[in-house]
């Protein structure tokens, strides 16, 4: 830690049992290092990308389409007297005599067609000129008993509205403009998103159901946003797929054509209807030089069928001479579009051909009824109710990927304010007149306070009207350095240099440097219980002297981010033209309650070790990042400092998690922040705690392999990094974990089951040094190899746990491994980071 030290982990540091999850040899490929590009990162970015726009769109194809499942139900039910009559005594009306009775009420109108129902309670359809095309032309209900037209059926606009709502959006031109792509690209996206989906979720126990369609309705937040998205999602993937493979014939030319050769072997034959059609039916016939007519065909149809049919279109031919066609469905048909055809001599009433449904194959059954398998009825009324409420649900996953969209982005952008990217972002729009890089700031930071504070002091500085130049001090070059210099040091355990120091340790404090002319001054920030309080800063300091750079003034020395320090070191900056600002004082603790603390290692040899769980009681929802530290300020000491802990959760769960153990005294007593919080706050009392970001130990912007690394109550660091994975669905994690005993020390085990369950943990080594299987470094140091292997494909290395035993041994084997140069280069390149105590 920088300034203030945690509770010792305590627990071995272990050697390992390894355990390697199914299918482990199959990895994407990485470009690059830590900032690489995999191909499920590809795949996410342009699965969030096509739903943040086209989302939207099939939102409200879904709403429109769930809309018009029970059309027709929903229609006759509202028009009495209208779709339906009463049922009388007398013959219905022939054909010829019908149509004769419409065309006197309707002069100016071309019949297309008629739908004939063998029910004496239903109302006879007419189609004009344009019906059943895209444009929904005109339909009228008839009284078959006198030929009267009753008008139109309740609904039948609002129903024409939402149907070009969900063809084209109501967009002018209709089927034949921009909203048909824009429609066709919707349905495109939506089987993108079926695959992706797919892609992006796939457990490592495919077989195992629970890891497809549990719904977590105990998560929070964005885990519970997640669980909708993915689960739910799953639980319509096939009907999506099914909706979408079908709602492409009415979207594109060539995929109609394509679907017609695959599924029948022949060419779309040239009289069927295009995309704009509703039924998917042949031309209609047009009465080109006065009515012909149709009785006598009429008659031999219902010769033939008697009253075994529910319902047929009878088409007039087109000009004398001409066939008179009649599409029926018969009694007990498998679905509303399982229409047989008759084609009769109009003049003699001879059939001159026929056709059959059931008498098709598959692949033109299915492309006769293409819409009633686009709307689920093809699979009977739950098929339709299904669809139904898959379409209705569409908007849920526009809904919640936006959620997470957002909340991703509120996320990052706190995290490049707790880095301080406000203030470098005000620094460099600067006008160029003020951008001198004469004056450096540069930091060695192990948890972030030290970058943080060198960010508020560039911003004292610009609030002057400097343009200080911020860097990492391992990027300072002795050789090139110029003019005022201000550096912001911590110290790391007994007077070592901070991780990303490491190296300008070594390498560059060996010896003096030629710094004439250089005028710097340092802050330091260390913690008094350590003997070697401020001890880099220190050494950074005699360094600067040494090799002929001037003092500004002393450095400031900074216990625990002592108030009055730090308004000394501002005092100091307005010397040399910092502007004014409030004094830096440390965020106030907030209010949070213990709510669960339960044994982790009942028996075990060790000292007593504690899941404990904390809900805040000040404000809902407080942000964090996995990596980041929870400051406790314990209740039976007021003048004590706070302890620090690892955060072992995710804001999304609702609860912040530690994992605390028992410490004791040579004297026995408990030690102060570890002997309050597992033995001397009481369940459901008030804890005081406040967040401190630790960008040194966040996670990777990029989706690469992940080695994780810790022993004992380092658990911790890794489980909130461990869920990070899990929510984003990044696979490719490998967890080296040590304790004491397996029988015992077996931590989260349930967990982390589950993790190589649904491939978050793509390897597991587990190592109990007291059933003789070493320690956690000796396993590394044996799998060498394998470390290579990984740091070559882009692996990140996370270390969490005690300074004393496990971070050193475990950095020694990495040196063995790694070499220290490629060790000290994965540091810089923030791909070797430690959170160690």
């Amino acid at each position: 830690m920088t300034s203030v030290t945690r509770d010792q982990a305590g627990g071995d540091a272990v050697a390992s049992q390894s355990i390697r999850a199914p299918g482990e040899a199959r990895r994407l490929s990485v470009k690059g290092p830590a900032g690489g590009v995999t191909g499920r990162w590809v795949v996410y970015q342009l699965h969030w990308l096509l739903g943040i726009t086209l989302g939207f769109v099939l939102a409200l194809m879904g709403i429109t389409g769930a809309t018009m499942s029970f059309e027709d139900q929903i229609m006759r039910a509202l028009s009495p007297g209208v779709i339906t009559v009463a049922p009388r005594e007398a013959p219905v009306l022939a054909p010829d005599a019908l149509l004769a009775r419409v065309r006197e009420q309707r002069p100016d109108t071309r019949v297309e067609g008629v739908f004939l129902s063998a029910r004496k309670d239903e109302a006879a359809r007419v189609l004009f000129a344009g019906g059943m095309g895209g444009n929904r032309g005109e339909r009228a209900y008839v009284d078959p008993y006198d030929g009267t037209v009753l008008g139109r059926a309740t609904g039948e606009e609002f129903f024409a509205f939402v149907r070009r709502l969900h063809r084209w959006l109501a967009l002018p031109g209709n089927g034949d403009g921009v909203g048909r792509q824009i429609t066709g690209a919707a349905v495109m996206a939506l089987l993108f998103f079926c695959l992706s989906g797919l892609y992006l979720r796939w457990p490592r126990r495919p077989l195992d159901w629970r890891a497809w369609l549990a719904l977590d309705t105990g998560a929070k937040g964005r885990a519970f946003l997640w669980s909708l998205h993915a689960v739910i999602g799953t639980w319509v993937l096939l009907v999506y797929l099914v909706i979408g493979l079908t709602g492409l014939w009415w979207s594109y030319d060539w995929y109609r054509d394509a679907a017609v050769q695959l599924l029948t072997g022949q060419p779309l034959p040239a009289h069927e209807e295009g995309p704009k059609g509703e039924k998917g039916g042949r031309e209609r016939g047009k009465i080109e030089a006065g009515p012909v007519s149709v009785d006598t065909a009429w008659a031999a149809f219902l010769a033939r069928e008697g009253d075994h049919y529910a319902m047929a279109l009878l088409t007039p031919p087109g000009k004398p001479g001409g066939p008179t066609r009649v599409r029926y469905r018969p009694l007990g048909a498998p679905t509303d579009q399982a229409y047989d055809e008759m084609v009769l001599d109009t003049a003699t009433g001879a059939v001159t051909s026929e056709s059959h449904y059931k008498d098709k194959k598959l692949g033109a059954q299915l492309l006769a009824g293409v819409l009633t398998v686009h709307r689920g009825t093809y699979f009977g009324t739950g098929g339709a109710v299904v669809f139904m409420l898959a379409a209705g649900a569409m908007p849920l996953f526009t809904i919640t990927g936006l959620l997470m969209y957002l909340d991703r982005r509120r996320k990052q952008k706190a995290v490049r304010l707790a880095r301080g990217g406000a203030q470098n972002a005000a620094i460099a729009a600067l006008p160029p007149t003020a951008a001198s890089t004469t004056l450096t700031i540069a930091y060695a930071s192990q948890t972030g306070t030290a970058e943080q504070l060198a960010w508020r002091t560039a911003g004292a500085l610009r609030d002057g009207g400097l343009a200080p130049e911020v860097l990492p001090l391992a990027k300072l070059d002795p050789k090139t350095l110029r003019g005022r210099l201000l550096v912001v040091a911590s110290t790391y355990g007994e007077g070592e240099p901070p991780d990303d120091a490491r190296a300008f340790a070594r390498k560059r404090m060996g010896s003096p440097a030629d710094l004439a002319g250089v005028a710097f001054a340092v802050l330091a920030l260390g913690d008094r219980q350590y003997e070697t309080f401020c001890g880099f800063g220190r050494a950074l300091d005699r360094w600067l002297g040494d090799s002929g750079a001037t003092r500004l003034f002393e450095p400031v020395l900074v216990d625990d981010n002592n108030a009055e320090a730090l308004h000394q070191w501002q005092e100091q900056l307005r010397s040399i033209g910092a502007g004014t600002a409030p004094d830096w004082a440390p965020d106030a603790y907030g209010r949070w309650r213990l709510v669960e603390r339960r044994l982790l290692n009942p028996g075990s040899p060790g000292g007593p070790a504690y899941h404990l769980s904390l809900e805040p009681l000040d404000q809902p929802q407080p942000l964090w990042t996995a990596g980041d530290i929870a400051q406790i300020l314990p209740g039976n000491d007021a003048s004590a400092h706070h302890r620090d802990y690892s955060i072992a959760s995710l804001p999304s769960s609702g609860r912040l998690d530690l994992l605390v153990r028992q410490q004791t005294r040579p004297d026995g007593t408990l030690g102060l922040g570890s002997g309050w919080l597992t033995a001397g706050v009481a369940v459901g009392d008030e804890v005081r705690l406040r967040l401190r970001p630790n960008p040194s130990f966040h996670a990777p912007a990029a989706a690469v392999p992940m080695i994780l690394i810790g022993a004992g109550t380092g658990l911790a660091g890794l489980r909130g990094h461990l869920k990070h994975r899990q929510m984003l669905r990044q696979c490719d994690a490998w967890l080296l974990f040590g304790e004491r005993h397996a029988a015992t020390d077996a931590w989260h085990a349930e967990e982390i089951a589950a993790w190589q369950a649904d491939g978050t943990l793509a390897r597991v080594d587990l190592v109990y040094s007291r059933d003789g299987q070493g320690y956690v470094q000796d396993r590394l140091a044996a799998l060498g190899d394998t470390v290579r292997e990984w740091v070559d494909r882009g692996a990140v290395l996370y270390v969490c746990g005690s300074l004393e035993g496990m971070a050193p041994g475990v950095d020694q084997a990495l040196e063995t491994i790694l070499g220290r140069d490629r060790l000290d280069a994965l540091t810089a390149e923030g791909r070797y980071r430690r959170d160690v105590y």
